[in-house]
């Protein structure tokens, strides 16, 4: 919720679904590694930084810190509850949005595995993207992390982090 005085601009919901060629454990157990150097997933010019703490085994709390518009880093907190092995759910609270996602995985054999993303945004600032434009945003991130899980599974490393 805002603080006294602020408000929302406007609350955008998408649906976004990705088949994954690797089993869904290894799928799971990837996406959940959160580690410091998350950033090197990014594809802006400078990544962000990690911290990451393990609350408890099913608890993770992450702070993200990137270059911001002014001199000062835009910052952002992830707290995410782990429910092994179908699902999770982060909440994010940064300077300019909070979003919610929920992460379900479903079985499809052996070798595949399907990833179903509700996210949902709440705008604390009179500019955000349409609609249209967040699930591109949202279908591109994991269009790149979907390939990094199946080129890592091929190339047979471990989805944990050591």
């Amino acid at each position: 919720m805002p603080e006294r005085g602020h408000r929302f601009y406007g609350t955008t919901t998408i649906r976004v679904s990705r088949v994954i060629h690797a089993p869904l454990r290894y799928v799971y157990d990837w996406c959940t590694d959160y580690r410091d150097d998350d950033g090197r997933f990014s594809k802006a010019r400078s990544p962000p930084t990690y911290r990451v703490t393990q609350v408890s085994p099913r608890r993770v709390v992450r702070i993200r810190i990137a270059g911001g518009p002014g001199r000062d880093p835009a910052m952002a907190v992830d707290l995410v509850r782990l429910n092994p092995p179908y699902s999770w759910h982060l909440d994010q609270i940064d300077e300019t949005d909070q979003q919610s996602l929920d992460y379900r995985l479903t079985s499809l054999g052996r070798e595949r595995t399907r990833l179903q993303l509700l996210v949902t945004e709440r705008w604390v600032t009179p500019d955000f993207p349409t609609r249209e434009e967040l699930r591109t945003q949202v279908a591109g991130t994991w269009g790149r992390l979907g390939a990094a899980i199946e080129a890592d599974f091929r190339a047979g490393r471990p989805a944990k982090g050591a």
